[in-house]
């Protein structure tokens, strides 16, 4: 069993091997990084900045959506995005060639360990963003992946993402929309709590949006279940440093942790 707290951290200027659309308003890019990235962890993330431009001026946190090797050694980092704002704007019409400045990997992951009973993983939207990556070392532990079950959920159909991907890497997917326009038609959390009449799952990892988290989180623990929450929030520096990012835990005296510095990736038990 490991915890993905990472090790070095380092800011670099990357360049943009790939910036594709994958989906309506959702956008994939990939670039070649340094070589500290093959030890990144699930659940960490970056921060990003568009160079020679002042706008806007705090860097932007992305999760980590997958980091591969190169037949060259040279690790490559992917981030899945959704424009949602100026700079997310700006970055979906960086052509290939274009530099970023890099900054991580940063944070506190998932805790990945080869379970020996199931594993749910839950994603909301562009929460998918960090469970590739958790999937594929999963995996990569030795877990089977026959145990994973993947629950995708989203407004619409268009809010489905990376369902081939995980497919492809052996798992089973089930997926909800609100609107009824692919599969279940309801909250994805409705799919998980059939599933868990008769599964006996070691562990529920979740990420999306804060109200997904918090039924996930009491799902979870009505069931008894080890659950880890990954926080989408607002961040400044990204290093624990400005404190704009805390949330109250119980898991500290004082009641507050820094989702930058102690997450994003929380025990449910810590936060519902």
């Amino acid at each position: 069993m490991s915890e993905n707290t990472g090790g070095r951290v380092a800011q670099e200027t990357i360049e943009l091997t790939e910036n594709k659309r994958i989906s309506d308003g959702y956008f994939r890019l990939r670039a070649r990084c340094g070589a500290h990235y093959a030890s990144a962890g699930a659940g960490q993330f970056v921060t990003l900045r568009l160079l020679d431009q002042t706008e806007p001026l705090l860097r932007r946190p992305f999760s980590i959506h997958q980091v591969s090797i190169g037949s060259n050694g040279i690790p490559e980092i992917e981030i899945l995005y959704r424009v949602v704002g100026g700079f997310t704007s700006k970055l979906s019409r960086q052509p290939a060639g274009s530099r970023l400045d890099l900054l991580g990997p940063l944070g506190h992951g998932f805790t990945v360990s080869a379970h020996t009973r199931p594993a749910a993983v839950v994603g909301g939207g562009i929460g998918v963003a960090p469970l590739v990556f958790l999937v594929w070392q999963l995996k990569l532990a030795g877990m089977d992946p026959d145990l994973i079950t993947v629950f995708l959920g989203g407004q619409s159909k268009s809010d489905i993402l990376c369902k081939d991907r995980f497919e492809h890497m052996g798992v089973w997917t089930k997926t909800a929309t609100e609107d009824g326009s692919l599969d279940f038609h309801g909250l994805v959390t409705t799919p998980l709590e059939t599933w868990l009449k008769t599964a006996a799952p070691a562990m529920i990892y979740a990420c999306g949006p804060h109200g997904m988290l918090m039924a996930v989180g009491k799902i979870a623990r009505s069931a008894n279940i080890a659950c880890e929450l990954s926080i989408e929030t607002l961040m400044a520096c990204g290093l624990g440093v400005c404190m704009g990012c805390a949330i109250q835990t119980s898991e500290n005296s004082e009641g507050y942790q820094h989702v930058c510095k102690h997450g994003p990736v929380f025990e449910a038990a810590a936060l519902t």
